[in-house]
């Protein structure tokens, strides 16, 4: 398969689960076949709507991070802001974006998709429209997206380096359209400025920035047989090329990076084969993508794909498609398990992201992913076992 047909299987994919019917919001999926390893919610949390279905999380800590659904108000659906500051174990409503949650095969009334908090107060509403907050997340307002660009392809903070933007010219989901890609720094909190850095960066579909400190890490994945870009830097400012540690000539895709110190980064190679099937590997680096070293190849279950990485070597990586979604994990060695599996037709998640050595979290079934339940889920023991978090509501 080529590179561009891995890009044309991935929509060819999407469109085809559009028609599948998943469980109603309070229905928590069976873990088929994997004995305990997820585990339903046992008790319900206040103070956020009650209908309240999740689409993408940002942590600026262990205990506090933020959450962006859907849910009723009024006689209206909003794109609602809920924040925690003890871990998870409560919710309030803060805010609501003005646009709605980004909805896979609905292009017409997309707005945004994901959430990116760099500090207490300062935080971003993306993919493929750009909101800003400047309070936490109780009120968002509209920014410009710069280089008269139509949609946010990736957006990374860092509280040490700001905010990172990787911005398409190309209208949301029409296509490539001939302009290649831009990267952007903001240069003040609130977004109202923002400085171009010079990468080569062809046009592209998919793209991922990632941060840490001053370790900014940028990705460009082609579709049309070209060699991914990979750009690494150390001090937020100055960019050079890495070597891409997939095989891109066997339709190895380098599709994210997660930084876990100055140095420390891990990489995520994605290769779909059809058949709700792709092969995945993931690399490890410890001097910022100059080389890599294998942690081995993931299990085959699940087309889509994103990585989680903690400070002392735990991976998880989530993985759907037309079979299921699925859950693996690498405890900080070489070999992979795959601990959870739901014969869900491929529900899928987002923002699979550590928040300690230990604990990690994840958003099921986005409600932009087909109308999804959104529900939260997390592990307290590296990625072995994972529960259904309190329902916000």
């Amino acid at each position: 398969m080529a590179r561009s047909d891995r890009i044309i299987g991935c929509l060819a994919l999407a469109t085809l689960a559009a028609a599948i019917t998943l469980a109603p919001a309070s229905a928590s999926p069976t873990n088929q076949d994997r004995g305990s390893s997820l585990r339903p919610p046992e008790t319900t949390a206040g103070g956020a709507p009650a209908d309240f279905r999740a689409n993408s999380i940002s942590w600026i800590s262990a205990k506090q991070g933020w959450a962006l659904g859907a849910a009723t108000c009024g006689t209206r659906t909003c794109s609602e802001v809920i924040g925690t500051t003890d871990g998870g174990g409560s919710w309030s409503l803060l805010g609501k974006v003005p646009a709605p949650i980004s909805v896979v095969g609905e292009p017409a009334g997309a707005g945004v998709t994901d959430l990116r908090f760099v500090t207490p107060d300062v935080g971003w509403a993306f993919g493929p429209r750009l909101f800003v907050t400047t309070d936490g997340g109780r009120s968002w307002r509209a920014v410009t997206i710069p280089d008269s660009g139509k949609q946010v392809l990736s957006l990374a903070t860092s509280r040490k380096a700001g905010a990172y933007a990787v911005v398409s010219r190309c209208k949301y989901a029409s296509g490539p359209c001939g302009h290649p890609l831009s990267f952007w720094r903001s240069s003040t909190p609130a977004g109202d400025t923002w400085s171009r850095l010079d990468l080569d960066l062809p046009t592209a579909l998919a793209a991922n920035v990632s941060a840490r400190g001053d370790s900014i890490y940028v990705i460009d994945e082609l579709g049309d047989g070209g060699t991914d870009r990979l750009y690494a830097s150390t001090d937020g400012e100055h960019f050079s090329a890495r070597p891409v540690p997939c095989d891109n000539s066997k339709n190895e895709g380098l599709i994210q990076s997660v930084p876990t110190s100055a140095k420390h980064v891990a990489m995520l190679c994605d290769a779909p084969i059809g058949f709700g099937h792709a092969f995945k590997k993931v690399y490890r680096s410890t001097d910022n993508g100059s080389t890599y070293r294998s942690a081995g190849p993931v299990g085959m279950d699940g087309i889509q794909a994103q990585l989680a990485a903690s400070p002392d070597g735990n991976l998880v990586v989530v993985s759907a498609g037309s079979t299921g979604s699925f859950i693996y994990t690498n405890q900080g060695g070489r070999a992979w398990s795959e601990v959870v599996q739901f014969a869900d037709s491929g529900a899928g998640w987002n923002d699979a992201v550590y928040t300690t050595k230990k604990t990690a979290w994840v958003v099921y079934a986005p409600t932009g992913f087909f109308h999804g339940v959104g529900q939260l889920y997390v592990t307290h023991d590296g990625g072995l076992t994972w529960e259904a978090a309190p329902p916000p509501g």
